[in-house]
């Protein structure tokens, strides 16, 4: 019997406190809860923000940190959904944070990266970049990584801000970088996937992707998955530096703002043809499609066996991993083009109309 309580004792306590630490989830940016998440789910509260919302919220310690496009940053009790502090940035906060130790980091509209004490809400200190910031920062002790406008990737020292190297690509970085091994892959407008050496600043290596990216690299092993701009969702052997299939509708020729989850034998992603699409990993033919009332540039997050999933046309579908099928959908009212964030029995998600929803299992 003592086994059995503490066993169940540790099963509530991992899913108390498990985190959404990241844009997609984790440092890879392959978005996979670790806490499955099935339908229905109910609302637990909601959270005004009026200037409405595109960032992806992620949860640390019971503590809900997202962006407003009206330039404040929140800190959301997760458990009531009251604000814990409220801090104002230059411009819109498009992207998500990311926490290390005690400071949450985000960069604005105005091109400011910002890193703020996530007790009181203070400024720790601010680093001007030449552009607009739309990418979700990488946290590492050693270095915070984020993509600017400005045509840089950026690694900061976490308590001075000081900036460690930064590496100048050929057009702007959009993506949220993703961390493996030591190394950073990024993607942006001049086309290319680089592979930079996390320390050093040095590129590695990098392949040519013809069209520019948007979206986010999902890292799996030796592979990468990306959609672009160009119509297309590719499997990139980052190793062999050689792209293994190219993957286009066989219908329609919409971009890929979404970003990938890849799991299962499956890559599923949102396009702007209102599809959510599921691609088989190995070959790269179409497995399943779902169809949406809009385009799709949220991106999608498997829990157990659902795919979690927003659409511009206002709603959060969740759908069975394995065909595709509607399982059941929530109606959040705006455009939805932030992802879900899933932490413990709780999902977090705002819309455009300015709207943070916490949904919980009944």
């Amino acid at each position: 019997m003592f086994i059995r309580l503490a066993t169940v004792a540790l099963l509530v306590a991992i899913v108390a406190f498990a985190d959404w630490p990241f844009y997609l989830g984790n440092s890879s940016r392959n978005s996979i809860s670790t806490i499955p998440m099935a339908p229905p789910l109910v609302e637990e509260w909601s959270y005004e923000a009026p200037g409405g919302i595109d960032s992806t919220a992620i949860i640390v310690d019971g503590t809900v940190y997202f962006g407003e496009m009206d330039g404040r940053f929140h800190a959301v009790d997760l458990e009531t959904g009251k604000a814990k502090w409220v801090y104002q940035a230059t411009l819109g906060v498009p992207a998500s944070g990311c926490v290390l130790d005690d400071t949450v980091y985000f960069g604005d509209e105005e091109g400011y990266f910002h890193a703020v004490d996530i007790e009181t809400g203070e400024k720790r200190w601010v680093y001007q970049t030449f552009a607009e910031i739309l990418s979700s920062p990488n946290c590492m002790s050693d270095g915070i990584l984020v993509g600017s406008y400005d045509s840089n990737l950026y690694s900061f020292e976490p308590k001075t801000g000081e900036v460690i190297w930064k590496y100048q690509t050929e057009d702007r970085v959009h993506c949220s970088p993703a961390v493996e091994g030591g190394k950073t892959f990024v993607t942006g407008c001049d086309g290319k996937l680089r592979i930079i050496d996390v320390e050093t600043g040095e590129e590695i290596s990098s392949v040519d992707l013809d069209d520019y990216v948007a979206s986010t690299p999902a890292l799996v092993g030796d592979r990468i998955y990306i959609g672009t701009m160009g119509y297309q969702v590719l499997a990139i052997d980052w190793k062999q530096e050689e792209i293994v299939w190219s993957y286009r509708h066989p219908t329609t020729e919409f971009q890929f703002y979404s970003s990938p989850v890849v799991a299962n034998g499956k890559v599923i992603i949102g396009g702007r043809d209102k599809r959510i699409h599921a691609i088989d990993e190995e070959t790269g033919e179409l497995v399943w499609e779902f169809i949406t009332g809009s385009r799709v540039d949220s991106s999608p997050v498997l829990a157990g066996d659902v795919i979690w999933v927003g659409s511009n046309d206002g709603n959060l579908y969740a759908l069975n991993q394995a065909d595709g099928k509607e399982l059941w959908k929530f109606t959040l009212g705006g455009s939805v083009v932030a992802q879900a964030a899933i932490s413990g029995d709780r999902l977090v998600i705002g819309s455009r109309d300015g709207v943070l929803f916490c949904l919980r299992k009944p």
